[in-house]
């Protein structure tokens, strides 16, 4: 039997919040339950009628649907470790095997690219289509498509979808029990031990035994284990004493198991040797310090040892007694670091496992076995060899675990005591290693043979029982029990001299008989008389113990010398423990017999120091039968006396019971057993919960009384049941059931059977059902017991349904109907649970307890009459839909139970008929009625409606699609969609659906799907948005949500997005892959009728959706495994999608948080909701992919993306086919058009490209006309779209997009005898590809063009036409445009160079408008890459210009501007774009200017992004010279919303303008010359251009950028920077270098120009003219003294004025002006002047800018520099006349310098502090002191200048105040 594979998903909770759904008729979230159907009566009537066999084999549910498994465990061991009776067998039910996906081929490769060719001619075309140019009906072309697109597609769309478990862990997996065996997880370790030697000689015969043990710093942790290091030569010595050895003793391997790994964990080694006489300390000194190699006296006493030691081994070769020791740290062997992540690992990979399990038909999980993954802990390190190189000597006095403990805890924490330690040399090698999963011929604890062992092998290996250091809670799985006795101390101190080497026999008696099972001597003897005792002696106790049981201990004392006629044992005395009394972990305090016999009945009897204590032992039990809890055995005894022949009274403990009390004992310890310790009611938890079981079925007479326990019973199971989830220790899965439950319910449970054996006391009467107990118990249970029963609700149900399973196999109800299965009184109790447990989760347990709730009636319809399940389901779903608030809970509720392997025949799917009249499946009513077709026809539509039909006959899908659709008006949105997503998956992936018939069948069952889907389509997320996050660009409807206007639609006639909850993009994605597979697997006529009878609206909505899934399933390419970066920008795409709903739906933050707060907890899962593990996990996975796991998963996508768009395509042929003959076939094809160009648009395999071009053929031969006359746009993006595959690289790409283009074009001549439309459309495409485009290749294009070319010579219909020769001049256009991109490609790196190309192809189109404005655009997009945004703002300025100019010549009204001269205002560049005139531009000529933008909005378009990237690069002036331009036309559209918009944005920018901090500067650019010289640059040798460089950019730092570049093109050697700005002298410049000259510039402006410019931003705008200097002197030196310094002024004049359309101009003049000495100094002292002024008159007064220029001018340091000055240039009057004017110029500079100095110095009198005004007097006193030696040569002037020019006669005196005179100027001074 194989069943569905049910996989649960998690639900990822959208960003949106309450929206409505447009045009939806669907339920409202408030809705009652239809009445369902009779399902049993009804399945077997229709079944009947029925003869498919198909349907026969899916109708009912198979025959093996319930099937009981006995598992018996497995045993470990070659023989059974029960004595006698064994243990319960496990009971499962069966599960499927997950089904495999079909492994995927991959797709055609690419080849690589090559170099192009120019000449199209030279070039070899690609093959052509044979049957294009043939004469094929329309009708013949659609169905070879049709047959060519249904050839080798998927048959399973889902197995190339990723399952939704690898998209997040949000899930409320299925109750999967988890495995009682790897509750807690035990590290084993393999210990091997190789040899062990010492330098002395006697170690051998000396030492004969090697002991190792666990220990804890303060506990022991393990038992002993034992072994033999002897070599066989010294063993000799000792076969006396060992006659026979066991071969389990021959072991040199253990296996250590740590439950609680630590760093205080040791490995205690412990060697003893044969006893001898002395102390232990003396016996050891001779192996400390003699050296058998030593000669003289030290080899006579080796030799006289060796004596000693072989007449010890033979007289005392059975004793031993302590030697020496050796700790072993374990640290290095557990990785601690990482140990607490790990074991939360191992908690999550159970997790991981569950959900694997999910995809299973039921939620059983098998017992998983521990292995070599689990051991996290240990799995780091490899088998390791380690040496003991020294032994710490054992101290007599130091024997007992106490001081082990403390001395290993000193040991750790103190490095001076392992110095201090007295030692032993020698050597012993162990090897540590982890145990493998599998151990051959290995021993248990109990000795027993574990599989598989070898007959062969005779060195065993051991598994040594741990002794774990904290409770571990697992129940007894195996048989277990043993006794540990551990003697410890005894005192002799007042016993006679002779009790010294004392050693002890110890045995376990049964009765007084002699007879002794057990027997075992202490070999270890300690020679002093209070010995502490370190050994340890294992007993396997009987399965049965009674009062005769005992141990009995001997003493004896060993004989070292021998005497005459004395033993070497002598008896000192004996103790006793009755077995009784033995368990527990408590020391037992004994007293000693002194009597020298063995102690007889009668007296009397020597007892030592008079009933003192002085022997000390501990007793410890490892049992799985016995309990030692007094509430417990007090249970298990008395339930044995009730089911054996027992005679009364029974003692117990202290108590004595008899018959008559026995019920009222019995109930008491029932209600008591929740008292028991916690441990060892886990131990025995499954016993417990058996045994009372069995009381709750089975009434018994005691005593002539019938007793019933059921009552007790149940309510003590609800008492454990809440204790075990109580208990912090326990563990609990994910949804918080307790593990040891689940775990006893799946393995362990079965029905009680009931004693048939009569027995005297219990007497069987009216055995009652486990199941209708149970239900009747949960039902009359009352306060805190009922309580706990529904808190805890999924136990008690998993019980109830593993019994009434268990109860129809074994009374062979399978058979019989359904409904004779359980009794009525059955059914009303679980009625009332069902009401009960509904009333129940309005509680906090809400959550669980409807969980469990939906698996228990999930479970239920395997079991009972379905109807009656089904009408539990409305009742529950009725009465949770009074709270809309609960639709989470409902939904959950519904997704657990469709997840049923048989939800297929539970909704009745085979009824599904094409035909029916209103559903999938006609009603009850209408069953045996037939229909006329046409009637069928009118009401087929009816088919994808939620009607009350459907709901009533497909409950389940009906329950679910009405959830669904309330849902999507919630934040419950993703769960509901999940759940429909996970149930189509299940169906496509089940084997029992891969016919296709069942699949039409199943499609035709979720047709109601569809209805919703489109209903919810202004609520889908718009995946054409997506790639524009990446690029931090706006929406278009966020913009006008920003700019105030609510009322942006997507598309015409769509909803208003805005008011739409917007589902996420995985949800989305989620329903869309749905409603693929409906169409996918949907009868085709069906589809093809329904598309028929619907309205133009419905189909463009159906257009819609399929646009949106084109770009929702588009191949994304190989994702990368980098999850940080991955989790960066899910994060930003998620706060960015936030808030642009906050925008579209005009809420702020605040209204966002209180709408949170107003949410229920529990429901808005998008908040801290198991938000860690989702994250967690998918990092961790992502990062855990190899390679190949990331290629096939590109594989998979690449081939899902086929599919979906291959499915999207049959849509549109279906429409096509089916609106042919429909008036509204216009509308429709610009639809159709928009997906097939979407999908071009998007990366697509060429399976899919191949069958697209196809459509896209027969499209154009079918609707030709329209296309070319109504849908000019769209043809326009089609033959971009097209134009851009004809660049592939993959041939068949470029074969089919070729015939597509040319076909278009010769449709497009033939409808109209001119495809100017068409070539323009096609110019432009190319155009807009190089510009934007960074993936085409221009051989393959190139290529393209020449394939064209071969059609069009090849195509003999249309020779007679012009149609050859305009096909030949396109491809010449097209090719000339190639050559342009190929030169950009080489200059890609050099940013000016590949904007002055683009600029000139933009030039190159001048009489082509459309052109020219696509290349404008194309850079103004590189500029603002750049984030030149001012040089991209005059690209569209440009742009405008050139849209003004047509608009001119069209249109005549007052509002537009008058062509590109209204434009002069922002630049005077603008002009050139008035070269378009009447005879370039024909308004009336086809396809010209027919762009979008040659319009009135678009020029308004192309203004306001100027503007805004104006505002952007900070010229706030031109702002408002744009907006001159855009407001009468605002104004003229009445467009008062833009008018608002447009004033807002200016007054920004003016208050930009005015809230400038004042004196700070704005940053407008940095201009620099820069000449290039030098045969390696081409055309730019001698070439000089002035550079734009933003703000603040320095000198070397724009040498470094271009020497860097140019260093990358010709090589860093060959590319040099001239230093300075000196004329470049070509003859001394290397010819094989370049030289590069870089020089620093400033606007330069006439002194009528400053008029003008008054503003900083109008001294920064419109240059064109720039100036450098460059300082020389006469003889060649740069620098020279005053007299000698020469400057030459560089004036450049660029051919436009910056800012332009570039950020480089070429220069067109150059203009010298050389400054002498004497005006370089009239210079300098005019701008020391205007210093001293500035710093002067500055508002508000800067104290410490005007000291600082004053120290500058007067001080004393400086007074040279002015002084200087006047000095060489006015201490006398120059010689030669031309210099007078420039001598007096100078003078009168000093004259205004030394009055500016005095104004200064008065000015900082008034500034200055108390503290300063002795550098105020300093000041002063040197500024009188400048101004005194400069004064004779201010005031001596030059006579020849001021003569007059009339006389003066004496006797006129007073005429002389009133005549007028005239500066004096020679002749020789004209020219100055």
């Amino acid at each position: 039997r194989l069943a569905a594979a049910a996989r649960f998903i998690s639900f990822k909770s959208p960003h949106c919040y309450k929206p409505h759904i447009y045009f939806c008729s669907l339920q409202p979230p408030f809705y009652d339950a239809v009445e369902p159907v009779d399902f049993e009566g009804f399945l077997m009537t229709q079944l009947n009628n029925l003869n498919s066999e198909s349907v026969q084999e899916l109708g009912d549910f198979p025959e093996d649907d319930l099937d009981i498994v006995f598992t018996p465990k497995e045993c470990r061991t070659l023989q059974p470790s029960l004595p006698e009776e064994g243990f319960q067998s496990c009971v499962s039910f069966q599960q499927a095997a997950p089904r495999p996906l079909n492994v995927l081929c991959d797709e055609t490769g690419r080849t690589t690219l090559t170099s192009c060719d120019f000449n199209l001619r030279s070039l070899q075309p690609d093959p052509r289509l044979e049957n294009l140019l043939q004469h094929v009906s329309v009708e013949d072309f659609e169905r070879q498509n049709e047959e060519a697109r249904r050839a080798n597609r998927h048959a399973e769309l889902f197995a190339l979808y990723p399952t939704m478990d690898e998209v997040s862990s949000e899930t409320v997996n299925m109750f999967l029990a988890t495995a009682f065996l790897t509750l807690f997880i035990s590290y084993p370790l393999m210990f091997s031990c190789f040899i062990l030697w010492y330098t002395f000689a006697l170690q051998c015969i000396m030492t004969n035994n090697y002991m190792g043990i666990l220990f804890f710093v303060v506990l022991k942790i393990s038992e002993n284990f034992h072994c033999d290091l002897n070599s066989e030569q010294f063993k000799g010595f000792l076969r006396s004493h060992t006659p026979c050895i066991d071969s389990s003793s021959q072991a040199r391997s253990a296996v250590f198991s740590v439950t609680y790994p630590s760093s205080d964990i040791y490995l205690v080694v412990k060697i003893e040797k044969v006893l001898q006489q002395g102390e232990i300390g003396d016996c050891a000194e001779p192996y400390m310090v003699l050296k058998e190699s030593e000669g003289g006296k030290s080899k006579e006493k080796v030799e006289k040892l060796k004596a000693q030691a072989e007449f010890f081994c033979q007289r005392l070769g059975k004793y031993r007694m302590p030697f020496a020791w050796a700790p072993i740290s374990l640290t290095n062997f557990f990785n601690f670091s990482t140990l607490e992540r790990e074991m939360s690992e191992t908690e999550r990979k159970g997790t991981t496992g569950d959900r694997r399990m999910m995809m299973l038909p039921g939620r059983r999980l098998s017992e998983r076995s521990l292995n070599s993954e689990d051991n996290y802990a240990v799995s780091n390190f490899k088998a390791t060899t380690l040496t003991v190189n020294t032994f710490i000597k054992q101290e007599g006095d130091r024997l007992s675990d106490e001081d082990l403990f403390k001395f290993l805890t000193d040991y750790k924490r103190s490095s001076s005591l392992q110095r201090r330690v007295k030692s032993i040399p020698g050597s012993l090698k162990l090897e540590i290693s982890p145990a493998s999963e599998v151990l051959s011929c290995c021993l248990t604890p109990e000795l027993l043979q574990v599989k598989p062992f070898p007959e062969n092998r005779s060195r065993p290996q051991k598994e040594i029982l741990e002794f774990p250091v904290r409770e571990v809670y697992v129940p007894h799985t195996v048989y277990r029990n043993l006794l540990y006795v551990y003697p410890q101390r005894l005192n002799f101190a007042n016993r006679l001299a002779s009790a010294r080497n004392i050693t002890i026999k110890i045995q376990f008696m049964c009765g007084e008989d002699g007879q002794t099972p057990v027997e075992h001597t202490q070999r270890a003897a300690v020679p002093t008389k209070s010995p502490d005792f370190y050994e340890e002696v294992k007993i396997k106790l009987p399965a049965k113990l009674t009062e005769k049981h005992h141990l009995l201990f001997t003493f004896y004392h060993i004989s070292c010398q021998p005497k005459q006629g004395a033993c070497v044992e002598t008896l000192l005395g004996y103790s006793v423990i009755p077995a009784a009394l033995a368990p527990g972990p408590a020391d037992h305090l004994v007293v000693l017999s002194s009597t020298q016999k063995v102690p007889s009945q009668s007296p009397p009897i020597k007892w030592v120091e008079g009933h003192k204590g002085v022997f000390n032992v501990e007793v410890q039990a490892v049992s799985s039968i016995h309990t030692q809890d007094n509430h417990l055995e007090k249970f298990f005894t008395l339930c044995h006396s009730l089911e054996s022949q027992v005679t009364f009274p029974i003692r117990l403990m202290d108590q004595k019971i008899t018959e008559a009390d026995l019920e009222h004992q019995l109930k008491l310890s029932i209600i008591c057993l929740n008292s028991s310790r916690l441990e060892p009611l886990v131990l025995f938890l499954h016993l417990v919960l058996e045994k009372l079981s069995q009381l709750a079925v089975q009434p018994m007479v005691i005593a002539g009384q019938t007793a019933n326990f059921s009552q007790f019973a149940f309510e003590s199971v609800v008492a454990i049941v809440n204790s075990l989830h109580n208990s912090k220790d326990l563990s609990k899965d994910q949804h918080g059931r307790n593990c040891l439950l689940a775990s006893y319910v799946y393995y362990v449970f079965r029905l009680p059977e009931p004693q048939r054996d009569i027995a005297r006391i219990g007497i069987l009467v009216a055995y009652s059902h486990f199941h209708e107990e149970l239900a009747l118990q949960m039902v009359v249970s009352t306060g805190m017991v009922r309580e706990t029963v529904f808190k805890y609700a999924w136990f008690f149900f998993e019980l109830l349904i593993k019994s009434m399973a268990q109860y129809v196999h074994n009374m062979d109800k399978q058979d019989p109907p359904r409904r004779s299965r359980f009794s009525d009184r059955f059914k009303d109790d679980i009625t009332t649970i069902v009401n009960v447990v509904t009333s129940e989760i309005e509680t906090e347990q809400a959550e669980k307890i409807n969980i469990s709730l939906a698996f228990f009636l999930y479970d239920l319809l395997s079991l009972m009459d379905r109807g009656f399940v089904f009408n539990l389901i409305r009742h529950y779903c009725n009465q949770l839909n009074t709270l809309p608030t609960l639709i989470s809970m409902r939904l959950e509720f519904l997704r657990i139970l469709c997840s049923h392997e048989h939800y297929l025949n539970l909704n009745l799917f085979f009824m599904t008929s094409v035909s029916a009249p209103a559903s999938p499946s006609p009603s009850l009513s209408s069953q045996n009625s037939s229909s006329c077709s046409s009637f069928q026809d009118q009401k087929i539509a009816s088919m994808f409606d939620l009607s009350a039909d459907y709901r009533q006959q497909h409950f389940l899908a009906g329950l679910l699609f009405t959830e669904l659709a309330a849902a999507l008006d919630t934040e419950a949105e993703g769960k509901a969609i999940s759940a429909v997503h996970s149930l189509l998956s299940s169906h496509d992936l089940d084997q029992r659906c891969l016919k296709p018939e069942v699949k039409v069948k199943i499609a035709a069952l979720y047709l109601p799907l569809v209805g919703i889907i489109l209903d919810a389509l202004p609520q889908l997320f718009d995946f054409t948005d997506e790639d524009q996050e990446s690029t931090n660009s706006i929406n278009q409807s966020i913009a006008w949500a920003i700019a105030g206007n609510q009322f942006n639609l997507r598309t015409s006639g769509a909803p208003l997005s805005s008011l739409y909850n917007t589902l996420s993009p995985d949800t989305t994605r989620n329903l869309l892959i749905c409603f693929l597979w409906i169409m996918k697997n949907a009868e085709q006529s069906l589809i093809q009728k329904w598309i028929a009878d619907l309205p133009s609206m419905q189909l463009n909505r159906i257009l819609d959706l399929l646009f949106i899934c084109v770009s929702c399933f588009e191949y994304k390419g190989k994702q990368s495994s980098d999850k940080v970066s991955t989790q960066v920008l899910q994060k930003s795409r998620d706060v960015k999608a936030r808030l642009e709903e906050a925008l579209l739906r005009g809420e702020g933050a605040r209204g966002e948080m209180m709408k949170r707060c107003r949410t229920p907890a529990g429901l808005n899962e998008n908040l801290r909701w198991r938000k860690e593990q989702t994250q967690w996990r998918q990092a961790n996975e992502r990062l855990d992919k190899t390679k190949a796991e990331l290629d096939q998963e590109a594989l998979i996508s690449g081939n899902l993306a086929t599919e979906a768009n291959l499915i999207i395509l049959d849509m549109q042929e279906n429409i096509i086919q089916a609106t042919s003959a429909v008036d509204c076939k216009d509308n429709l094809l610009g639809g159709v058009l928009k997906v097939l160009v979407n999908s071009l648009s998007c990366d697509q395999s060429t399976t899919y490209l191949t069958h697209c071009f196809a459509t896209l053929r027969a499209l154009i031969a079918k609707f030709g006309d329209l296309l070319f006359e109504e849908e000019m746009e769209q043809c326009a993006d089609l033959c971009q779209r097209v134009l851009h595959h004809c660049s592939s690289s993959i041939d068949i790409t470029r074969i089919q997009a070729c015939a597509t283009l040319y076909l278009l074009m010769r449709h497009s001549f033939s409808s109209i005898s001119n495809f100017a439309r068409v070539k323009m459309q096609v110019t432009m495409s190319l155009a807009s590809l190089v510009g934007k485009s960074s993936d085409f290749n221009e051989e393959y294009l190139r290529r393209s063009l020449r394939t064209i070319l071969a059609y069009a010579e090849e195509d003999m219909d249309m020779q007679p036409t012009l149609f050859p020769v305009q096909v030949k001049e396109l491809l010449r256009n097209l090719n000339s445009i190639l050559s342009d991109t190929v030169k950009m490609r080489e200059f890609q790196e050099d940013p000016e160079m590949l904007m002055d190309l683009m600029y000139r192809i933009a030039k190159g189109y001048q009489t082509s408008p459309d052109l020219r404005l696509t290349w404008l655009q194309n850079m103004a997009e590189k500029h603002a890459k750049k984030k030149c945004y001012t040089e991209a703002a005059m690209c569209l300025v440009h742009a405008a210009a050139l849209v003004a100019e047509y608009l001119s010549m069209l249109e005549d009204h007052k509002y537009l501007p008058v062509g590109s001269v209204s434009f002069q205002n922002i630049s005077s560049n603008v002009l050139e774009e008035s070269a378009v005139s009447d005879d370039i531009l024909s308004p009336d000529e086809d396809g010209i200017c027919s762009g979008r933008y040659f319009s009135e909005s678009g020029l308004v378009g192309l203004l306001e992004q100027a503007a805004e990237l104006f505002s952007t690069g900070g010229l706030y002036e031109t702002v408002n010279e744009v907006y001159k331009i855009v407001i009468p036309i605002l104004e003229a559209h009445r467009d008062f919303r833009k008018l608002t918009s447009t004033h807002s944005k200016l007054q920004k920018a003016f208050d930009s303008i005015i809230n400038k901090v004042p004196g700070q500067k704005r940053m407008f650019g940095t201009y620099f010359r820069v000449g290039f010289y030098g045969s390696k640059f081409g055309d730019l040798d001698e070439q000089e251009f002035v550079y734009k460089e933003p703000a603040i950019t320095k000198l070397p730092e724009i040498s470094h950028r271009l020497e860097g570049f140019y260093g990358q093109c010709f090589g860093e050697d060959a590319v040099e920077v001239i230093k300075d700005s000196t004329p470049v002298d070509r003859s001394k410049l290397h010819p094989n270098k370049a030289y590069i000259q870089i020089t620093f510039v400033e606007p330069y402006f006439d002194e009528y120009e400053m008029k003008d410019r008054v503003t900083y931003f109008e001294k920064n705008f419109s240059l064109r003219r720039f100036m450098y200097t460059t300082p020389f002197t006469l003889d060649g030196r740069p620098r020279g003294d005053l007299s000698e310094q020469y400057k030459r002024n560089t004036i450049l004049t660029t051919m436009h004025a910056f800012p332009y359309v570039k950020t480089r101009i070429n220069v067109i003049q150059k203009e010298e002006f050389i400054l002498t000495p004497i005006e370089v100094a009239i210079e300098d002292m005019q701008k020391k002047t205007l210093e001293l002024a500035v710093a002067t008159n500055q508002e508000p007064p800067d104290a410490k800018m005007l000291q600082m220029v004053l120290q500058g001018s007067v001080g004393a340091t400086v007074n040279q520099g002015p002084l200087e000055v006047a000095q060489v240039f006015l201490a006398e009057i120059p010689a030669d006349p031309k210099l007078y004017r420039h001598h007096n110029k100078l003078r009168l500079c000093f004259k205004e310098f030394i009055m500016r100095c005095g104004e200064a110095v008065e000015k900082n009198k008034r500034l200055i502090t108390t503290d300063q005004r002795e550098y105020q007097l300093e000041l002063k006193k040197n500024y009188n002191k400048l101004k005194e030696n400069l004064r004779p040569m201010i005031e001596r002037k030059i006579p020849e200048l001021y003569k007059p020019i009339v006389k003066v006669h004496s006797t006129t005196r007073d005429s002389f105040r009133n005549s007028s005179f005239k500066k004096y100027e020679a002749n020789s001074s004209q020219n100055i």
